[in-house]
């Protein structure tokens, strides 16, 4: 039997790899693109200038002393744990459904401005009466634990606040438990 044209070529391949056919490497040694490169200039990076990063954070608290929401979301491991108080507008509130037997805790949402925009805090541990007599839309100055999970059930990992007192606010009295 005569081997056919194909196997030629592959048995003339393989005899030439294995008689140690010696090609040029495609690349130099390391040692001779080390000496090359001993002769030129070194290299120049040209990088933009540093981002100051303090000047693209929103400011911490506004001038009377009183915290911003999107400075204390900024800043949270700061604060985190520890009581605060802050001034923000009221931009939602939770409210349960009349004849409901289960429902969310009380809860809101406070921000900088009355439009809320994309920082928003969740303000919890509202009783029923203190609820009741937050309006939304209504800027109000709220000291509260800053925390990231409450007794509760809430859990946020950008930060919550825990209601304590509100200044101004008029709680009617009565009964203030909270509902379960």
């Amino acid at each position: 039997m005569v081997p056919t044209s194909g196997r030629v070529v592959a048995l003339l391949a393989a005899l030439a790899v294995v008689s140690g056919c010696k090609s040029k490497p495609a690349t130099p040694p390391p040692e001779a693109a080390a000496a090359e490169n001993a002769n030129l200039p070194p290299a120049r990076i040209d990088l933009p200038p540093p981002i100051k990063l303090e000047g693209t954070l929103p400011p911490e608290t506004h001038p009377d002393g009183k915290m911003r929401i999107d400075g204390l979301l900024a800043r949270r491991e700061k604060y985190i744990g520890q009581k605060i108080v802050v001034r923000g507008f009221l931009v939602e509130k939770y409210e349960p459904p009349k004849d409901a037997q289960r429902f969310l805790h009380n809860h809101g949402y406070l921000a900088d401005t009355p439009a809320g925009g994309d920082k928003r805090l969740l303000l919890t541990g509202l009783l029923d009466k203190v609820r009741d007599a937050l309006v939304v839309g209504q800027e109000y100055v709220i000291t509260g634990e800053f925390a990231q999970r409450t007794d509760d059930g809430f859990v946020n990992s950008l930060g919550l606040l825990i209601f304590e007192s509100a200044e101004g606010l008029e709680i009617p009295e009565g009964k203030g438990t909270k509902r379960p």
